[in-house]
């Protein structure tokens, strides 16, 4: 047995993957998957508009994006125990808080430091250290970790969708600030770790003793312009579509005639297939390709709003299940997306600037959506525009692997006149069709 099998079966980079999936699965599946629960509660209770206890999450997605362009240099200077745990016990502070608040402005208070923990929770710092761990099998990495927040996403809707009937909003609060601290800390503290090196270990896929291949780092120059125009299009199909109508189907339901139940029940639906969706166009995209992985997403999630719009439960059902594959593969394209561009230090800038500008297109839907719905009393208007969205994304992804297509041809070009190509400029001249 050579050295490549023995390091493949190491059990550090899967332990790694365990401490992401809690990671995943304790902020996003049991904080931010089940919002839309509360916002209906919490708007009955206290008689606040949809639109205006939505706008909290608005208010974190922004001041998310103010840390993020910071969260790549935080996770190389810092220790990355320390971040991750500050980050994970002012998450569940945040989220525990909330069950004792009577104004609407406390909300937006506590979200602007739930959006800071959550930029170096959710949104870039477990594909950096995923990018570290896996020389192989990235994509699979990265869909088997978000596929958690999905998972806990499904169970933990019904379970507080019976918290709230019985015991109200307040303690459905409390539980999942305990739930958050009890899943992410024992995993920042004792198995998640930035880099292989750090333990003597190398990533998966790599000969034991040998260097990863290197790669020629972009200036950040132009690595911040090559972000920026990946964000253009990340930006554009996660807005409204990926995270904006997930926190919306249970109040959706209500309107429609169901009652919360159903609407859990539905939320439950879209978290099940979001977990499932994650690890099959992962693990396409390993094999066959991002192209691959996006053609299955989107005939998938195309169909799913207008599911969603017949109001019948069965098709409202099939359209639930559709929908989360949407948000898998919105969720899944950024990160693997950008690792087609950038490798080394190059990776946690870019994927940084990706992510800054994408979450402050998508902050923005939650908030739009809730207010769309209270100027019209139904979702109508809302179901349009997220559709319009998705097919809007569907059509700037092909563009994209046009783009990439062609780069590659120009690129192996190059290599044949053995001449040095800038790949910034190159795309820059791809995309004006030069």
């Amino acid at each position: 047995m050579n050295s490549l099998t023995l390091d493949r079966k190491s059990l550090r980079p899967w332990l790694v993957l365990l401490g992401c999936c809690m990671m995943q699965g304790g902020s996003m599946g049991v904080v931010m998957n089940t919002m839309g629960l509360f916002f209906t509660a919490v708007s009955q209770d206290l008689g606040f508009p949809v639109g205006g206890i939505s706008f909290y999450k608005t208010v974190a997605g922004l001041s998310s994006c103010m840390l993020l362009p910071f969260v790549g240099k935080v996770l190389y200077r810092y220790d990355t125990r320390l971040t991750l745990s500050i980050s994970a016990v002012v998450m569940a502070l945040c989220i525990g808080l909330m069950s004792l608040f009577q104004q609407l402005w406390q909300w937006y208070a506590a979200s602007f430091f739930l959006g800071i923990a959550s930029a170096m929770l959710l949104t870039t710092s477990e594909p950096i250290i995923l990018a570290n761990w896996f020389h192989e099998k990235l994509g699979l990495a990265i869909g088997v970790s978000a596929a958690f927040s999905g998972l806990l996403g499904m169970i933990c809707n019904m379970a507080f969708e019976r918290v709230i009937s019985l015991w109200g909003w307040r303690m459905g609060y409390a539980i999942a600030a305990a739930v958050c601290a009890g899943m992410i800390l024992p995993m920042t503290v004792f198995v998640v770790r930035l880099k292989p090196e750090m333990v003597g270990r190398q990533p998966y896929g790599i000969q034991r003793g040998a260097e990863e291949p290197e790669e020629q780092p972009l200036e950040m120059g132009k690595a911040a312009r090559l972000a920026l125009l990946s964000a253009l299009f990340l930006a554009a199909g996660v807005t409204l579509f990926c995270v904006g109508f997930s926190a919306q189907i249970v109040n959706y339901a209500i309107s429609m005639g169901k009652t919360m139940t159903t609407g859990a029940f539905l939320v439950s639906c879209s978290m099940i297939s979001n977990a499932a969706g994650k690890v099959l166009l992962g693990q396409i995209n390993d094999s066959k390709g991002l192209k691959w992985a996006c053609a299955v997403g989107f005939a998938f999630c195309i169909p799913a709003f207008l599911l969603l719009y017949s109001g019948n439960i069965w098709a409202m059902t099939v359209g639930s299940l559709c929908y989360g594959v949407g948000m898998a593969l919105a969720i899944i394209t950024p990160p693997l997306l950008t690792r087609k561009f950038f490798r080394g230090s190059d990776y946690p800038k870019a994927f940084s600037m990706v992510m800054m500008l994408a979450t402050l297109a998508s902050s923005f839907s939650t908030g739009i959506l809730g207010w769309m719905y209270d100027v019209s009393g139904n979702y109508n208007s809302a179901l349009a525009l997220c559709l319009g969205m998705c097919i809007a994304f569907a059509l700037l992804c092909a563009g994209m692997q046009v783009c990439c297509r062609r780069l590659e041809n120009r690129k192996n070009y190059a290599n044949k006149e053995h001449n040095t190509a800038d790949t910034a400029t190159e795309i820059v001249l791809l995309l004006k069709g030069d």
